[in-house]
């Protein structure tokens, strides 16, 4: 297991938890003027709906890190573990997410927390399917996305978006769950589309 650890580089999950937390405690309650799709042509998004990235572009980074032969041709099943660890950064980021709300820099930041593990499971999701290059793409695409055509008329966003949406929205907070639960499924049952190291 050594071996594994040193191979996936588990400590940069450690690097994104950190830089989640700081990132969530700089962010606060600033906010950003930027296009969009509604009928005033832009909308207004707190910065806090970034700071989710860097821990989840560390753990899908982590997750690419393989040895194919070693893994397939050893006993231990390292898919167990892998989750094991995702499953932990998770919900360290939630943790992180409550201190820093409760703590008063940002009462939005439970809503990150949130972010967090849909963003994750999201990319563990495409990464199973499509490849790991498409994974960091596609959560970080999310955003994008969401940004450019998740509000309505009355410039409140719609439910699909999840990210967008208050702390306390039990759909999303619920959606959040079920992607997170579906990426690290995938993640333990499928090798993804990708050579690993030599």
């Amino acid at each position: 297991m050594t071996l594994w650890f040193a191979t996936r580089r588990w400590w940069l999950s450690a690097v994104g938890l950190l830089v989640f937390l700081f990132a969530a405690i700089g962010a606060g309650e600033h906010q950003a003027d930027l296009p969009s799709f509604t009928p005033i042509g832009s909308v207004t998004v707190k910065l806090m709906l970034f700071s989710p990235i860097p821990v989840c572009l560390a753990i899908l980074y982590c997750l690419d890190r393989r040895l194919p032969t070693a893994e397939l041709t050893g006993i231990r099943r390292t898919g167990l573990a892998d989750q094991a660890v995702v499953m932990t950064v998770g919900g360290l980021a939630l943790c992180i997410a409550v201190l820093v709300s409760s703590s008063g820099h940002a009462a939005s930041a439970q809503a990150a927390g949130r972010n967090a593990l849909f963003l994750m499971g999201l990319g563990m999701t495409v990464r199973a399917m499509l490849g790991s290059t498409a994974a960091g793409a596609a959560s970080v695409g999310w955003l994008a996305l969401v940004t450019l055509v998740g509000y309505g008329g009355n410039l409140r966003p719609y439910a699909w978006t999840v990210v967008l949406r208050g702390a306390n929205d039990v759909v999303s907070g619920a959606l959040a769950c079920s992607m997170f639960a579906v990426g690290l499924a995938l993640t333990g049952l499928r090798a993804p589309k990708t050579r690993g190291l030599n």
